[in-house]
């Protein structure tokens, strides 16, 4: 016997355990998990070429009625059976079985939702207290005509544009500044790292009162006393530029205010744990190679270009795309600092307009297809920065 058929038939066991409950709950077709019990069966037929004993895997099908057997069954075989295998293959089985647990997590939390959110998008209007009719693409039409989905969409573009490359910049920055020699090195490290372990809620809420017209801590700071940071829905831009006669329109007048003032609690927020990532960058480049170039009469800003920004690109690589993932998700601050989308929707983001669709107008087809967008969105240009910028990153030290 050989552990290749045995390997399939645990993990389609597994999934057919998890599709068999999400089908009796109504989230599935059934016909997906009768499509899946096909298979399995001429797995069972194909696994007994290699001995009779195979046929107990049969038993796997039951789980029509039971849907853990089809997990099961061939988990107790492989306990019961496996000692007759070669030691390698005895290897490979009992350690798929071992990082089986984590990849169940990650279908169930990741893979299902994508798939079955999908599938809700081609319906009309579920939500769940009545049949909905199959409407194919319909909701992806609808979407490309809704003024708020483009309002949202640009919203979190300019959220992107902001706070990735700006926390990665001041990150950068901080994060050289403390591979220094400085005095009370571990309290600076601990105050900025002190923001990325509060709650997100908490620290938001924090900021609702820093932001507060009346009684905020930055318009007694700034000397603005009035000034509704959260409520002011003219872009930036606009703001800049009139004192010079220049009035720039829609897209062109920037983030509002109250959206700039989000994107600047955000990287607040998020600056601890980049900075700890990079000095941890930092601290892995050899020193050697600054002391070869201070004996060569390098400057400051030599050692950093030639040095420390090629050899650090590994790292700045993983915390571009890991910015760029989580900026296209932004929510939580966003609903506690501006819990309407602010005045004419200024702060509303895809993730904010996909909740509101979802948990406040009770249509979850559409707020499906949002999600669907956003995730096609994120793979594209997640695919397209690994394509440039990875052939200019240096794993070589």
């Amino acid at each position: 016997m050989r552990t290749f058929p045995l390997h399939l038939l645990l993990s389609l066991g597994a999934l057919l355990a998890l599709g068999g409950y999400a089908s009796r709950l109504g989230f599935l077709p059934g016909a997906w998990v009768g499509a899946g019990l096909g298979l399995y069966a001429l797995l069972v037929l194909w696994g007994l070429r290699f001995g009779g004993r195979h046929a107990l895997l049969g038993l796997g099908l039951s789980a029509y009625w039971f849907p853990p057997m089809a997990f099961l069954v061939p988990l107790l075989y492989a306990l019961l059976f496996g000692r007759a295998l070669r030691e390698k293959e005895q290897a490979a089985l009992y350690g798929w079985a071992l990082v089986w647990p984590a990849l169940a997590l990650l279908l169930v939390w990741h893979v299902f939702p994508t798939f079955y959110a999908f599938y809700l998008s081609l319906f009309e209007r579920v939500n769940f207290l009545r049949p909905a009719a199959f409407a194919g693409l319909e909701n992806y039409r609808i979407l490309l005509h809704d003024p708020l989905f483009w309002k949202a969409l640009g919203n979190t573009l300019w959220y992107v544009l902001f706070t990735v490359p700006v926390g990665l910049f001041l990150a950068t920055g901080v994060a050289i500044l403390l591979n220094t020699q400085v005095a009370f090195l571990g309290f600076y490290r601990t105050l900025y790292f002190l923001p990325y372990i509060t709650a997100l809620t908490a620290a938001a809420a924090v900021w609702r009162w820093i932001y507060h017209p009346e009684f905020g801590f930055l318009n007694w700071l700034l000397g603005t006393p009035g000034l509704d940071w959260l409520n002011t829905p003219k872009g930036v831009f606009a703001l800049l530029l009139e004192p010079l006669g220049v009035r720039p329109q829609g897209f062109w007048a920037g983030p509002s205010l109250a959206f700039v003032a989000i994107m600047a609690m955000s990287v607040w927020h998020f600056l601890g744990y980049q900075v700890v990532v990079l000095l941890a960058g930092l601290q892995a480049i050899p020193k050697e190679y600054y002391e070869a170039a201070e004996l060569d009469g390098a400057s400051f800003w030599q050692k950093h270009r030639l040095i420390t920004w090629p050899l650090l690109s590994p790292t700045t690589f993983f915390l571009f795309t890991l910015g760029l993932i989580g900026a296209f998700q932004v929510f939580t601050q966003v609903y506690v600092l501006t819990p309407t989308g602010g005045v004419l929707q200024d702060t509303l983001t895809l993730a904010f307009y996909l909740y509101n669709k979802g948990f406040r107008d009770s249509d979850f087809s559409y707020a499906s297809a949002i999600a669907m967008v956003t995730f096609l969105l994120i793979l594209v240009l997640t695919l397209i920065q690994r394509r440039v910028l990875e052939r200019r990153v240096n794993y070589e030290i």
